[in-house]
C-alpha cells in the first residue's frame, strides 16, 4: 500500500541559468520531471514565497541583497551565478517548502522539486550553488509549529548552511552523511552543535568511493540511533543525487535503491518530505528521484519505532 505523493513544480526552476558550462544546469530539472511522470502523483504550482519567508531562516540584509538581484544576472561567488529567472526561481523553491511543510502536518508526503538547490546556503551567504535554503524553511515552518524535526542530508556535499542555522536549536536535528574531507570543508564527526543545540547536530563522514555497504552501516550505527534519541515527529530530506555512482562531482558510489531504503526508513516512520539538492548526472537524477519517490510514498509501519 502507498500514499500519494505531492510534486512541487514551475517552470522558473528550469530557467534559473547559473552560465554555460555550469553543472547546475536546467537540464536537471528536466531530469527530475522525467522520472516522476509514470508516478501517481499530485503535480503542484509551487508558490512564491517572499522576503519575509526568507527572513525566517537567513539574515534580513542578505535576504534584501537578493531580492535585489531579481531580473539580472550576478555572481554571489565563484561558484554561485544567477539570471533574471533565479530570485523568483529561489522564491519558489521557499514557498513550495513552506507549503509542503504545512501538507506534511496532515500526513502527505511532497516532493519540491527546486532550482537551485539550497543546502549551502548560511545564514547570511549565498554559495555552492545555493541561494536560498529551502529545506531549512521548511525545517523552521514545522518547528514553528511545534514539531522536532531531522534534516536528514544524503548529498555527497555537507550542508554547512542548514547546520549553520540550527546549530544553536535543540528542536531541529540536522543529520548528515556526506564525503569527508570534500566540499565545503565542513562536516567533520566532531561538529554537534552548540548551546541549546549541542547534540542536534549528526555527521557521518564517509570516505571518497563509498558504497552501499559504508553507508548502509553508518546510517544504522550512527545516523538512525541520534535519529531515534531526538524523538522527531517531522522529517525533511534534502535530496541530492551527487552520491550516487557514476556522478561527476560527487565521487561516491552509493546505488539508488539503497538511498531509497534509507527515505524509505524514515517514511515508514515518521511523516516526510524531500527538497531537491544536488546530482549532476542526468541519467542518475531520474534514477535518484524515482526511487525517493517511490519511499515518500511508503505506508507507515505499524511499529514505527522498530
Amino acid at each position: 500500500m502507498s500514499r500519494r505523493l505531492c510534486v512541487w513544480d514551475h517552470p522558473s526552476f528550469g530557467a534559473h541559468d547559473p552560465g554555460p558550462g555550469h553543472p547546475e544546469r536546467g537540464a536537471r530539472h528536466d531530469a527530475a520531471r522525467r522520472a516522476l511522470s509514470g508516478l501517481d502523483v499530485d503535480w503542484l504550482i509551487a508558490p512564491r514565497g517572499d522576503g519575509d519567508l526568507a527572513a525566517t531562516v537567513h539574515d534580513r540584509r542578505f535576504v534584501d541583497d537578493v531580492l535585489a538581484s531579481e531580473g539580472r544576472s550576478v555572481a554571489f561567488d565563484p561558484d554561485t551565478h544567477t539570471s533574471p529567472d533565479t530570485v523568483d526561481a529561489a522564491l519558489r523553491a521557499i514557498g513550495a517548502a513552506a507549503a509542503a511543510a504545512d501538507l506534511l502536518d496532515r500526513g502527505v508526503p511532497s516532493f519540491v522539486l527546486a532550482r537551485p538547490p539550497g543546502h549551502h546556503a548560511t545564514r547570511d551567504r549565498a554559495m555552492g550553488f545555493c541561494v536560498f535554503n529551502h529545506a531549512a524553511v521548511a525545517a523552521e515552518r514545522l518547528a514553528r509549529a511545534g514539531h522536532r524535526v531531522v534534516v536528514f542530508d544524503p548529498d555527497a556535499h555537507h550542508g554547512n548552511g542548514t547546520q549553520d542555522i540550527f546549530w544553536e536549536r535543540g528542536d531541529v536535528l540536522y543529520a548528515s552523511m556526506h564525503r569527508f574531507p570534500f566540499y565545503p570543508g565542513t562536516g567533520a564527526a566532531s561538529e554537534r552543535g552548540a548551546g541549546p543545540g549541542l547534540g542536534a547536530t549528526c555527521n557521518a563522514p564517509l570516505r571518497a568511493g563509498a558504497g552501499d555497504a559504508a553507508y548502509q552501516a553508518a546510517f544504522e550505527r550512527i545516523i538512525l540511533p541520534a535519529v531515534r534519541a531526538f524523538a522527531p515527529d517531522r522529517v525533511v530530506i534534502s535530496a541530492g543525487f551527487d552520491a550516487l555512482d557514476g556522478d561527476p562531482l560527487g565521487g561516491m558510489a552509493l546505488t539508488a535503491p539503497a538511498l531509497a531504503a534509507m527515505v524509505r526508513a524514515f517514511a515508514e516512520r515518521w511523516p516526510t518530505m524531500a527538497v531537491l539538492e544536488g546530482g549532476y548526472d542526468l541519467s542518475r537524477i531520474t534514477e535518484g528521484v524515482a526511487a525517493t519517490a517511490a519511499a515518500l510514498m511508503a505506508a507507515p509501519r505499524a511499529d514505527p519505532e522498530a
